[in-house]
Formats: C-alpha cells, sequence, structure tokens
C-alpha cells in the first residue's frame, strides 16, 4: 500500500513543499530513503526506525521504500522525521490514510519517539499557511513560533504514540491558541545619547542617518568615541511593522535565533569583529545559512575598524548596499537573502590611530597611510550617504550644557521618519535612502528650490561629484528638511539643507600628521 504525507524543505529563509511516498510490500526488510537526501536524511533512517519500534503498535518486518520528491531538489533537515514515519504508518495500515489530508507535518524524531522542534518553523508554518494546509502538525516545543502566523491550525506534538492516537480517534489534540504577542523590546536597557558629551557634528549625523535610511562611516583618530555613538543607535530606531517584523524573525529562525516572545519587533544590531570570514558576514555555507548582513536586514550592521576587514568581506557589501539582498549561487543550489541594511562603518585615519588627535603623535609612514586608508574601496565610500570626521571634544564641549537624550532625538526621528512615510505611501520605498538614483521619482519627491539647485550644481562642478554622489546630497539633504519641523511636509529642499548634507559628506581625503 502506498501512502502521502506532506512536509517541507529550507532554502534559504524560504520554503518548499516535500512530498512523501511510502510503499511496503513483501521483500527482504529493511527501509530505503530516495529523493537526492543528504546526510541528515540518511541518519533519518535509522531515527525513524527506532521510533516506529517504539510507538506502541506492531511493525512486521516489511520491505519499506520512502521517496522525497521533488526528487531533484536537495533535501537538508531532520524536520522531516515525522512525515516520513506517518507515512510509513499509513502504509503499514496503523493509521488512516485520509487522517492526514491538509495536514503538513515537521518535526524531528528521538530514538524513543518523542518529538523534537525543527530549525526553521516559522518558515514552514508561513509556507503552509501559503500553500493552502489546513493543519501543521509539530513538536511541542515549536509552537511558540508556529501560531504567529495566522491561517492555519498548530497541533502541537509531544511523542509518536500521542499523535498515533489521535489520528486513530482515540485521543484529541486540541489547536494550540493563537497568540497576540506584540514585543517591543526595552528601550531603557539602551545606552543613552545624554552619556556622550560633545560630538555635535557626529551626533547630527547619526541622527540623519537613522531619520532617512542612509549609510553613514565616522573617520577619526582611536578612542575618540566613535564606537560609543554606534552603541547608542539601538536606542533611536523605530519598532519594526509587521512584514519586518516576519522577515527579520524568519531570517534569525532558520540562523539558530528563535524568538520565543513573538516576533522580532525591535531593529536589529550587529556588531561582526573583523576577523568574520566572508561566509559569515554575507552567508553560505553547506546548508546555506545567513550571514551578518542578513541577520541586519531592516536594522544597522556596524563595522569597526573598517580597513581590518577581510578586502573581499568590503566589497561584498556592494550589492547588499545597492539592491538589499545577498545572491549566493553555488553549483547545487541559488538563492538570496533579504539584506535591507543601514550600514554604520568606523575607521582611524592610520594604522597606530593617533593621526588627527591634537594631543597624540602620529608615526606612521605616509606609504602606511595610504595603504591602510586604500583598504577601503571606492566603490563602498561612493555607497557611503555620509562621511563624517569625528575629533576629540574641546574642554568648552565637555563642560557646556546637558546634551540631548536619546528620548529627545528619537521623537524627531520619529517625525521624520511619519513624513517620509506619508511622502512615500504610493511608492515601493519608505525611506528616503530607498529612492533610487538618476531617474523622475528622486525630482519629483526631492524638490528643490531655485538657490538650491544652483547651490547643488556648484557643489558637483567643485568636488568633481559623480551623478551618485550628487543624488545622494540631495535624498540626504531631504531627510534633513524632514528633520525640521518648521520645512512643511512637502516642502522643497533650501540651500541651507543641501549646504549641510555636502558638509556631512566631506571626501575620504588623508588628514594632516599631528
Amino acid at each position: 500500500m502506498i501512502a502521502r504525507t506532506f512536509s517541507a524543505g529550507l532554502l534559504g529563509i524560504d520554503g518548499f513543499v516535500i512530498t512523501i511516498e511510502a510503499d511496503v510490500d513483501l521483500g527482504f526488510p529493511g527501509l530505503t530513503i530516495v529523493g537526492q537526501v543528504s546526510g541528515a536524511h540518511d541518519e533519518a533512517r535509522e531515527r525513524v526506525r527506532s521510533a516506529l519500534s517504539r510507538c506502541g503498535h506492531a511493525i512486521p518486518p516489511r520491505k519499506q521504500i520512502v521517496s522525497l520528491a521533488p526528487a531533484e531538489q536537495r533535501k537538508d533537515s531532520p524536520g522531516v522525521d515525522l512525515a516520513i514515519a506517518c507515512a510509513l504508518l499509513a502504509s503499514h495500515g496503523l493509521i488512516p490514510a485520509d487522517s492526514l489530508d491538509g495536514t503538513l507535518l515537521w518535526g524531528e524524531l528521538a530514538l524513543d519517539g518523542t518529538l523534537r522542534p525543527a530549525l526553521g518553523t516559522l518558515v514552514v508554518a508561513d509556507l503552509a499557511r501559503r500553500q493552502g494546509f489546513r493543519r501543521l502538525v509539530l513538536a511541542a516545543g515549536s509552537v511558540d513560533e508556529a501560531v504567529l502566523i495566522p491561517g492555519i491550525e498548530v497541533l502541537p506534538v509531544n511523542d509518536l504514540p500521542g499523535l498515533i492516537a489521535h489520528l486513530r480517534g482515540e485521543s484529541t489534540i486540541g489547536v494550540a491558541a493563537r497568540r497576540h504577542v506584540r514585543s517591543t523590546g526595552n528601550l531603557a536597557d539602551a545606552p543613552d545619547m545624554a552619556d556622550i558629551r560633545g560630538l555635535a557634528v557626529p551626533r547630527r549625523a547619526i541622527e540623519i542617518m537613522i531619520a532617512g535610511g542612509h549609510n553613514l562611516l565616522l573617520r577619526g583618530p582611536a578612542g575618540v568615541g566613535k564606537t560609543m555613538l554606534a552603541r547608542r543607535v539601538a536606542g533611536l530606531l523605530p519598532e519594526l511593522d509587521d512584514q519586518q517584523a516576519l522577515e527579520v524573525s524568519k531570517i534569525h529562525g532558520v540562523a539558530h535565533r528563535r524568538s520565543p516572545e513573538g516576533l522580532i519587533r525591535r531593529p536589529p544590531i550587529r556588531m561582526p569583529h573583523h576577523t568574520v570570514s566572508v561566509t559569515g558576514l554575507l552567508g553560505g555555507g553547506n546548508p546555506p545559512r545567513p550571514g551578518e548582513v542578513s541577520l541586519a536586514h531592516c536594522g544597522v550592521l556596524f563595522l569597526d575598524d573598517l580597513p581590518e576587514f577581510l578586502r573581499a568581506c568590503v566589497d561584498g557589501l556592494r550589492e547588499p548596499l545597492e539592491d538589499g539582498m545577498v545572491a549566493i549561487v553555488r553549483a547545487g543550489y541559488a538563492l538570496h537573502f533579504p539584506a535591507r541594511i543601514q550600514l554604520l562603518a568606523a575607521m582611524n585615519l592610520c594604522p597606530c590611530g593617533a593621526l588627527g588627535d591634537p594631543e597624540r603623535i602620529c608615526t606612521c609612514s605616509p606609504s602606511a597611510i595610504q595603504r591602510y586608508q586604500g583598504r577601503v574601496p571606492g566603490s563602498v565610500l561612493e555607497r557611503m550617504d555620509l562621511i563624517v570626521p569625528v575629533t576629540p571634544p574641546s574642554r568648552e564641549e565637555l563642560a557646556g550644557s546637558e546634551p540631548e537624550t536619546s528620548a529627545m532625538i528619537r521623537a524627531r526621528i520619529f517625525a521624520a521618519r511619519e513624513r517620509q512615510r506619508e511622502r512615500l505611501c504610493d511608492t515601493p520605498w519608505s525611506s528616503n535612502a530607498e529612492i533610487p538614483a538618476g531617474g523622475q521619482a528622486i525630482l519629483e519627491l526631492c524638490r528643490m528650490t531655485p538657490a538650491a539647485e544652483s547651490r547643488l550644481l556648484d557643489l558637483a562642478g567643485q568636488e568633481s561629484l559623480s551623478m551618485r554622489e550628487v543624488d545622494r546630497i540631495r535624498r540626504v539633504a531631504r531627510t534633513i528638511s524632514d528633520l525640521d519641523p518648521t520645512v512643511e511636509a512637502d516642502g522643497m529642499i533650501d540651500v541651507d539643507a543641501i549646504a549641510l548634507a555636502a558638509q556631512l559628506r566631506q571626501p575620504c581625503q588623508q588628514a594632516r600628521r599631528a
């Protein structure tokens, strides 16, 4: 008798339906699994065989063949264990075959028949809903993730004997209750901008960066406060909307980072060390997993000591910064990881870190400084909307008035984001930084006064700016206007906004040696 069940496979942060067909017939006893299975599924043969022997029902020795379709798609998740076991049970006649109609099964079997959570539950639950399945059966330990997806019944199962009893009508497993959790995170735990005195220009650049979704590079001597500023970004970011929260939670779910409190609502802040590998930063591996760039999707990726990162890592940032995704192409698969990030980077001006500090003397040679700064390719620098020098604060700045708190800055950022949301509501973009360069859209959405237009053209001629750089200044100026409550939401960009946007994008030239 041939029985059929359904499960899922993972490919990046997407899923695909796997059809499991089991045939039990006379012949030499054994269990064979076919369908381009990986090592995890090859091992599933032993897990399933042991679990079936302890299911509480007699399994006669037969020739058993299990096929996983589509055969051309590689499968590498142990979450298929439960579907394989149920297909074999139906083939042996121990459970009604029609009891699994409209059901997707997901879970890893232990040798004693208990069910363990499998990686990627949120992806599988979303797949089941989109593919029209009525019911999702999975391990009880995964139910908190699965119930976050509406429109599908979730049945939590502790062990294989309990599921058999339910399918045979001998007992009942209740449908898991839908949770309405809206975890916002605790902003009070984030470091406050009020802790930092001075650094007025970098503080302003951070505010503009977050308000408009821009990329920012902080340049200055070691110990001046670049990293301290970056660590306070978490307290300024707006909460993710429903679609963004689902995408971020799916990415973190397949990367072994479950969120038991619900969908991830706080934008992620990722700070990888400069020794990170290319695969660790951009993603890949076998099976493919998202890297730090994708884990920062809808959030901020902070790269401290940017020149110290591998050149291949820095070069690989071009596509995510431009397209908002990472393309992983290998011999056996091709997939895309979402990676719409804001890049916040920091770098010293020389290898010793003293260049630009008025109280220290740089001991690096001019050639060493040139090599150090040359480790950051121009193609990445060109994609930075803001390039801001950070200098040690003066005594007057340190003794000045109390600096603004994160709450005060956050209020302005939220107001600017709301202005952008209203302006871009009929477009596929959600922030000023996403408006494409070189088209009619940027002319309509970032309108300038005649004086501002003339000033921008003068800057382009004086600094030999490319069209990409001109449009970046224009978008930053739009964000500066959005942060100004005296400017109407659809008001034109004035000359002061253009001047400030140009000031906050200083070219990376070697600073004079102290």
